[in-house]
Parts: structure tokens; C-alpha cells; sequence
């Protein structure tokens, strides 16, 4: 059996159905290897700032701790590991920003796949959530407060006794 993966889809702030990015939710390997080149090629330029500048402040804290380098390689490993593993995330926030809508998300093996079936479910799918109504069934309110059952003290202070 396939692997599926669940993809996000996002529509322009348009609304027109041309331009529409499917975003997987996995793991980017690239992203991982060499964010550098990664955001940027994705248009995440705000993103990309924000790497650069974050992993130039942890190297040079690292090269003035004193830790040993291979702690230091291991600690960099691991936020690259991190990098990995939230760059479509970040890539959902970039595109959020810019005013594109998360329409749906659909699992699929793969992305032409998960293209396949939104563009072929999209007639099915409701154009716009319905908007429910709450309605509550008439219930008669009682003319007294209910008396209070437990540990709780009555309402009526007098019951309290004197202070």
C-alpha cells in the first residue's frame, strides 16, 4: 500500500482556482539539507531572514560557549533536523500571510493524486460553510430557584446561622 500524505490546499486571496498550492504535511528534506536555498526558492523571504539571522546568533553563541564541537555540530543538526520538519508548516504560515484561503485537505499517495481528487470533489464539496442556527427547544423556567443539593450552602443567608 501507498504512503499517503495529507496535503493542505490554498487558493489565492483571487479566489480563482488556477493558482492553487498543495502544501504536504511532511517532512522536506531539503528544507533540511540546506534551508538556505529552500525558503527562497519558495518565495519565503521573510522566513528566510528570520533563518539567517537565528542561526548566525546560535553559531556565534555556540563558538563563545565553549562547548565542545561536536556538541556544537550536534546542536546545529538538530534545529536544521527542526527546520525539516516545519518548513511546509512555515510554508502554510507565508502563504496564511499573504492572504490565501485553506480551502481543504486531502490525503492522497501523492501530489498529483491529491490534485486529481480536489479538482475532481470540489463540485461535491459545499461552497461555503452553512451557517446553523442554534435552536433551543422552549422549556418552561421555574417560578422558584431550584433548592440546592449537596454540600453547598443555601442562597437564603438566614439559613447560615449568625456570625
Amino acid at each position: 500500500m501507498a504512503r499517503q500524505t495529507s496535503y493542505t490546499v490554498h487558493l489565492p486571496p483571487t479566489g480563482s482556482e488556477e493558482g492553487a498550492q498543495f502544501v504536504p504535511d511532511s517532512f522536506a528534506p531539503i528544507a533540511f539539507v540546506a534551508p538556505w536555498a529552500w525558503f527562497p526558492f519558495h518565495r519565503m523571504w521573510l522566513v528566510t531572514i528570520a533563518y539567517l539571522v537565528a542561526m548566525a546568533l546560535v553559531v556565534v553563541g555556540l563558538a563563545f560557549s565553549g562547548l565542545p564541537s561536536l556538541m556544537q555540530t550536534l546542536i546545529t543538526s538538530g534545529l536544521s533536523l527542526l527546520i525539516g520538519l516545519e518548513a511546509t508548516n512555515l510554508k502554510r504560515w507565508t502563504l496564511r500571510r499573504r492572504g490565501w484561503r485553506e480551502v481543504a485537505v486531502i490525503v492522497a499517495a501523492s501530489r498529483e493524486e491529491a490534485e486529481r481528487r480536489y479538482f475532481a470533489e470540489r463540485d461535491t464539496l459545499p461552497a461555503a460553510p452553512v451557517a446553523l442556527t442554534a435552536t433551543r427547544p422552549a422549556t418552561a423556567v421555574p417560578a422558584a430557584p431550584l433548592p440546592i443539593i449537596g454540600l453547598f450552602p443555601d442562597a437564603d443567608p438566614s439559613a447560615r446561622g449568625a456570625r
